[in-house]
């Protein structure tokens, strides 16, 4: 008597196709040690710094804003991005850029970001004028 399972064939496993990479806006914010203000630096949007003592203070003031940390791969990628940017400066960065210890990120919100509402902006606009800023 012959095998029932002999003539059987293995299923041609399907390929997998490569998921299509969703790219969004985001905000970065840094952590940052190694300054006379404070032992920690916190850079986020718009370039505000806000100075701690403590590391956890630092962390937690941006956990609370939303930010995450990278994983540590985009983490790495953004690290030497940094610091790519910052040895690029001919005769060095003018001011202290600290130890970089960690990269944090939110998404933009882009209703906000394209809302009319000027009111909330810091940003200057040239008028038409163009000598007088508005």
């Amino acid at each position: 008597m012959s095998d029932p399972d002999a003539n059987m064939t293995e299923p041609t496993p399907k390929p997998i196709s490569p998921q299509p990479s969703k790219w969004a806006p985001i905000n970065l914010a840094t952590i940052s040690s190694g300054f006379e203000k404070g032992d920690f630096l916190v850079r986020e949007e718009k370039g505000q710094r806000v100075y701690f003592d403590f590391f956890e203070e630092a962390f937690n003031y941006v956990a609370n804003k939303g930010y995450s940390r990278l994983a540590p791969d985009k983490e790495e990628e953004w690290i030497k991005t940094f610091s790519d940017a910052h040895n690029s400066v001919k005769g060095g960065m003018r001011y202290n850029t600290g130890k970089l210890l960690m990269v944090l990120t939110k998404p933009v919100d882009i209703a906000s970001a394209f809302a009319n509402d000027d009111t909330k902006s810091d940003s200057k606009f040239v008028s038409k004028d163009e000598n007088t800023l508005v």
